[in-house]
């Protein structure tokens, strides 16, 4: 199937000059799906960054595609850093039960073969009506006390609109558990290819890292075109790829993402060992959570992040060659946009 022109974008630099800059790893964001099908190739978003900006934001592939391109990066360069919106295992007690390791967990689950259930009818059918602790009914949900149904990593991350949901979850709005299956598959792919997997693994290039992109945001409305294009304002984009990270939710989540990511690299080159969640895994955050939901920024001057958005607006135009005049609209337009006129625009005439 071939790939819409216009939903590919790459910034201009030639990709083979930075196949050397081992100093500055890259960083992709994948903002990952448990869709079926063609979906896939829809929802499934890849976004890299280096040095702090963004080079490419793309869709279009499914998931097995997706990792063979990750692979073959690393192949070509192995200073790569990559993301996952998806949970990297399940909660510690299960595996205890199973008498399992994550990694091995991670086979079964590529060979489908977690379960008796699974082995027979598949994973696709089988996430259809899971054994418990899986569940796709209310009912399934009750049997499970709530300290069984979250990973510690999971706790960690609850703060004011930051509720994850339970891995074991595999129906409803906003559900994890699908995708998580399936990246688990990638995980086991990956791992076969070289790739480390942080925290199960010692840190090392190329690392594959567990993120949650509402904790990289900040608390926003993303399922609102003009909120995600308001808050991209702020963030250093070019403007095909600015329009881009606004189209979707999944597009913003992977974009935004890999911002946070390049601009926090040097936290990811030296990721701590952390013992403590070697079987259920951690979610990778910044250590600066000030930092978090300004795309990884820190404060710029007096003004801050109003400021920024300002000088932004005036170079884009000046860079079109647009007078002072015109420059100055675009400066009241994007006040009045973000409601700081009090929805007025009263401009002198003549």
């Amino acid at each position: 199937m071939t790939r819409p022109p216009d939903r590919r974008v790459l910034l201009a630099e030639s990709r083979s000059s930075y196949a050397g800059r081992v100093n500055t790893p890259r960083v992709m964001a994948i903002d990952w799906s448990g869709r079926s099908g063609a979906d896939q190739r829809r929802v499934l978003w890849l976004a890299e960054a280096i040095d702090g900006g963004l080079l490419r934001l793309e869709d279009g592939r499914t998931r097995a595609e997706l990792v063979e391109l990750l692979i073959a990066e690393a192949d070509r360069d192995p200073s790569l850093i990559v993301g996952f919106d998806f949970a990297f295992s399940l909660p510690a007690w299960y595996l205890q039960v199973r008498r399992l390791t994550p990694s091995q967990l991670w086979a079964l689950i590529a060979d489908e073969a977690l379960t008796p259930t699974m082995q027979r009818y598949g994973l696709a059918r089988w996430m259809n009506a899971p054994e418990a602790p899986f569940w796709t009914i209310s009912q399934d949900h009750a049997r499970l006390r709530p300290q069984q149904m979250f990973r510690r990593t999971e706790q960690d991350m609850r703060l004011p609109g930051v509720q994850p949901k339970s891995v074991f979850q595999l129906i409803g709005a906003g559900q994890v558990g699908r995708g998580s299956l399936y990246g688990m598959q990638a995980l086991h792919r990956l791992t076969g290819a070289g790739f480390q997997v942080w925290p199960f693994d010692r840190p090392a290039l190329p690392v594959v890292v567990e993120i949650y992109p509402r904790v990289l945001t900040g608390p926003m409305r993303k399922n609102s075109q003009s909120e995600r294009e308001r808050y991209l304002e702020a963030v250093p984009l070019p403007p095909d790829l600015r329009r881009l990270a606004a189209s979707s939710e999944d597009a913003f989540d992977a974009a935004v993402s890999a911002v946070v990511m390049a601009a926090r690299v040097e936290e990811l080159k030296a990721l701590p060992e952390e013992p403590g969640y070697a079987i259920e895994g951690k979610i990778w955050a910044p250590h600066d959570r000030a930092a978090v939901g300004t795309a990884g920024r820190q404060p710029a001057g007096r003004h801050g992040e109003l400021g920024s958005a300002v000088a932004r607006v005036i170079l884009e135009a000046a860079a079109r060659g647009e007078s002072a005049t015109a420059q100055a609209d675009k400066v009241l337009d994007m006040l009045n946009r973000r409601g700081l006129l009090g929805g007025r625009l009263d401009r002198p005439v003549g």
